[in-house]
């Protein structure tokens, strides 16, 4: 898969004559126009956890959810003839199992219902309710009119959780929804692998968003487990 980048060249008249001036036009020329990606542990940040529980966590992910595969294009006019595979339940479930992980000091367990479970200090469940992604463009002319403009494309994802938490008696203590907003990736001129940062930008709403999650649960634990605050350097 390769992009390439193409401008327009006009003429405009004038007294002094004919320039020629670019007006960056920009067209994303692809051999192939479906892309697929998947988890990308090299693309998460340390999890830094600000507390380690001394319990285990339930994830409840039943399997049609963590199999879930969304496959759709971009909500943006530039690479609209495109689309994206994602593995969504798998790059969920794996963000999930390595942020918790560092916050329970007995593990994280994923199940496909809380029904006859035992043993955990907290269950968390989690209803995607949307996803976009985008290739937002800007381009810059400079100060020299006569040149060709640079091109910079931008990276953006916008997703949404409805989460619930439930305690060991099965009670509910959180009912939350989790929305990233939308959320720019490192901004780009040139890119022969495109999709990949609009999976590098996923991974790290995603990652994120878990982490706001595992501040959320921090109060939900007080009583159920002996809990130790951990103090991160930077």
């Amino acid at each position: 898969m390769s992009l390439a980048f193409a401008a327009l060249r006009v003429s405009t008249g004038r007294s002094t004559g004919r320039r020629a001036v670019w007006i960056g036009a920009v067209a994303l020329a692809l051999s192939a126009c479906a892309y697929e990606v998947g988890y990308r542990p090299d693309y998460l940040p340390p999890a830094a956890p600000t507390y380690v529980a001394q319990g285990k966590l339930l994830v409840v992910m039943p399997q049609e959810q963590r199999e879930f595969v969304y496959k759709g294009r971009p909500s943006s006019a530039t690479g609209d003839f495109t689309t994206l595979t994602v593995p969504m339940g798998t790059i969920i479930e794996d963000i999930a199992k390595h942020v918790f992980s560092e916050c329970f000091a007995y593990g994280v367990e994923v199940v496909d219902a809380l029904d006859g479970q035992s043993g955990y200090v907290l269950a968390v469940e989690g209803d995607l309710q949307d996803f976009a992604y985008s290739y937002s463009k800007v381009i810059d002319q400079g100060f020299d009119e006569t040149a060709q403009p640079d091109t910079w494309i931008t990276p953006e994802v916008d997703i949404s959780f409805h989460v619930k938490a439930y305690n060991p008696a099965g009670v509910t203590v959180l009912d939350k929804m989790y929305d990233s907003g939308v959320m720019a990736g490192e901004t780009y001129r040139v890119a022969k692998r495109p999709a990949e940062t609009i999976n590098e930008t996923l991974h790290a709403t995603l990652h994120g968003l878990m982490l706001q999650l595992a501040a959320d649960m921090r109060p939900l634990l007080i009583g159920e487990c002996e809990l130790t605050d951990v103090a991160n350097e930077g």
